[in-house]
């Protein structure tokens, strides 16, 4: 380097030598004396001297800019931040190290080719906007772009770009590379647990709301909006009791507990029971349960209140009280219905036997008709009583329902009345299903009877039946039943109708609309329970001053119906046998005895199941059939049955109750002995005992 500076200062000097000799030549001529060969010379030596100062100052600028040179590579290459210098077309004219780093090419392998080749091709269109906006604006411009490593797009950059103004290179950018990736992997992980938790919240069933110290809702998931029946946009941001108690001030304002209110006072977790309501305003119960906040002073913040609809719980709370309920009348009827049918079977019995001593044409004859067509009447109202209290065993057999509704045509017509026109429609299939017949016509009856009170001015009541299937899609709609084929009978009346509060209630018993002395409240309450002792459904559908209607389903099988003979009207034969009867009723026990000994039979009555246990082994070789009623003080029927079956073990017997056949399960009855159920018609009891003797 000093002999290269050396060089270019004896080149200087004799260019300035010449210069010197050249001008004094033209001036004055050549130097002819000494003294003018001394001034030139001593000039010549002052323009070295300064020729040497300045080839000083030179080397001190040029070490300076070496220095310079040098901190500058160190600052641009060895910067965290790559940078690459790009013309107008985005080639690379220079590039740092960083740069080459994070793209994983030497840089040999950068300049000069184009930075669009280094990045996902989905983001060039975006950093070709980038440059233009660059050079059109003359301003910094930023922008995201995800550069290529080992060939994917897995590095995210953050670029930040300015013009450069370089008269010999052209217009060129300097852009400023960030690595972003980590950055936005923990945006990403951020991202993805957020949405988790969102997740969790908008997917578990009970309502969320975050509810900050002026009761205003912060954030609520899903189910809270579901149901409230508002938007989650609609809530937030609103107070807490605008949403769910549609008020002006807080609900514990209003003599309402309040989870949140008790949280934010104590920092403690609370539970409150409460019945808000939702946008349409219908009731909904929920239980809340409140959360405190706390920063990390410890200070509430906000709470976290979770909401439980337990609007189907209260609901099945109601129905279990409603159960209890039934149960509690159901045994209070079936203990009525017991006492009732020894009356009647008194009644009846009576009654039967004065009609089969009565000629035809006796004027009292009617008179004793009606007598007995009133006890069956009332017979049938125990029977009902029986099976809303579940205490009637039902006689099911095989039979077609067509058959049920047309053989009842008549009896529908005396109970509506003349004023109303009966309309029956029935399907041109068998309706066939297991059914008790009886029961069937007092469900007919029943409803008859309350469409006949909904018309006082007359009407319609109109009866259809016809075959349906209930599938998924009906019990999803309707809310019950099991799948198969029913048969539907529709029950339907013009009268009055029902308004909502009352069609909800008809069904529970003691409830009546009707004034007092008109209306029982067991009417539906039966007709309930007989279609549900036929695993079946009811349902009823009623608006004021449109009318009624009932429908009915009743499960179908494919068997075909059993055929009924009539009972024949003939007396049995008489018998000389001897019949020990136990019967707690004095008036019961002596209404079989006349009817038995009347017929030739020798009686022996007991009071009870002790008497009857002493009357037989006082008889025993004598009597022939035992006549136990079931329920009895002291001893009960079917002990004294195995009392005496120890003395005699063949001994024949038939039992009797009020209370129907369910009491041969309670009793452990075999089903191979006879039950005869209160009251009995006196051809009925004889043709039982005879049949018993008989065999």
């Amino acid at each position: 380097m000093q002999e290269k500076y050396a060089d270019s200062r004896k080149i200087i000097l004799r260019q300035k030598a010449e210069e010197i000799f050249s001008k004094r030549k033209t001036e004055t001529g050549l130097p002819k004396s000494e003294e003018e060969i001394l001034s030139l010379v001593h000039e010549l030596q002052v323009h070295q001297i300064e020729l040497e100062m300045q080839n000083e100052e030179l080397r001190q600028a040029h070490n300076e800019s070496e220095k310079l040179r040098e901190k500058y590579f160190n600052v641009y290459h060895l910067a965290p931040v790559g940078y690459v210098t790009l013309d107008d077309t985005g080639t690379i004219a220079m590039a740092n190290l960083a740069i080459s780093q994070m793209l994983g090419v030497d840089m040999s392998d950068i300049i000069t080719r184009r930075f669009q080749l280094f990045m996902a091709r989905e983001d060039i269109p975006l950093f070709n906007k980038f440059c233009t906006d660059i050079l059109r604006e003359g301003r910094k411009q930023l922008c995201e772009v995800r550069l290529l490593r080992n060939g994917e797009p897995s590095v995210y950059a953050r670029l930040e770009g300015s013009a450069i103004n370089d008269t010999r290179a052209g217009s060129q950018i300097i852009v400023s590379v960030s690595d972003m990736t980590e950055r936005k992997k923990a945006e990403n992980a951020l991202q993805k647990s957020e949405a988790f938790i969102k997740d969790i919240l908008q997917s578990v069933g009970e309502g969320f709301v975050i509810i900050d110290p002026e009761y205003k809702i912060t954030l609520a998931n899903r189910a809270y909006c579901e149901q409230t029946k508002f938007s989650c946009e609609d809530i937030v941001g609103r107070h807490c009791y605008e949403v769910s108690h549609h008020l002006d001030k807080p609900c514990f304002m209003a003599d309402v507990e309040c989870a949140p209110r008790h949280t934010f006072m104590t920092g403690e977790p609370y539970r409150a029971i409460h019945t808000h309501y939702d946008k349409e305003g219908n009731p909904v119960y929920v239980e809340t349960k409140s959360f405190p906040m706390k920063d990390s002073t410890g200070k509430i913040y906000a709470v976290i209140e979770t909401q439980n609809n337990i609007t189907e719980k209260k609901r099945l709370e109601e129905q279990l009280r409603h159960a209890q309920k039934m149960e509690a009348i159901g045994t209070l009827a079936g203990g009525i219905a017991h006492d009732f049918n020894n009356l009647l079977n008194v009644i009846i019995g009576y009654g039967a036997m004065m009609q089969m001593k009565m000629k035809p044409d006796d004027p009292q004859m009617e008179q004793l008709k009606e007598i007995l067509v009133a006890g069956d009447k009332a017979a049938q109202l125990t029977r009902g009583l029986l099976t809303f209290s579940r205490k009637q065993a039902m006689e099911i057999r095989t039979v077609n329902l067509n058959d049920i509704v047309e053989g009842f045509k008549k009896m529908l017509s005396r109970i509506i009345g003349e004023d109303i026109e009966l309309k029956i429609t029935l399907s041109e299939k068998d309706l066939t299903a297991k059914a008790d017949i009886v029961q069937i016509e007092q469900v007919l009856m029943n409803l008859a009877a309350n469409a006949r009170d909904a018309m006082p001015k007359g009407g319609t009541l109109t009866i259809e039946t016809r075959p349906v299937r209930i599938d998924r899609e009906f019990i999803k709609a309707h809310g019950y039943g099991e799948p198969g084929m029913y048969a539907l009978i529709t029950v339907s009346d013009t009268g009055t109708g029902m308004d909502e509060k009352t069609r909800e209630r008809i069904f529970e018993p003691y409830f009546t609309t009707k004034e007092i002395g008109r209306g029982t409240g067991l009417g539906l309450a039966i007709v309930y329970g007989i279609v549900k002792q036929h695993n079946g459904y009811i349902n009823c559908y009623s608006e004021p001053g449109n009318g009624t209607t009932f429908k009915i389903y009743i499960p179908l099988i494919k068997e075909g119906a059993e055929r009924t003979e009539e009972a024949g009207a003939a007396i049995p034969k008489a018998g000389t046998e001897t019949i020990l009867i136990a019967e707690d009723e004095a008036n019961v026990r002596k209404l079989m005895a006349d009817v038995l000994k009347g017929h030739g039979y020798k009686v022996i009555e007991a009071s009870d199941g002790e008497n009857a246990v002493d009357k037989f082994k006082e008889n025993k070789d004598r009597v022939h059939l035992l006549l136990f009623d079931l329920i009895m003080p002291k001893k009960n029927g079917k002990d004294a049955y195995e009392d005496i079956k120890g003395i005699r073990h063949d001994m024949k017997a038939i039992f009797m109750s009020g209370y129907a056949k369910d009491i041969i399960r309670r009793f452990g009855i075999e089903e191979s002995i006879e039950f005869i159920s209160k009251p009995v018609p006196p051809n009925e009891l004889l043709r039982k005992v005879r049949e018993k003797l008989d065999k």
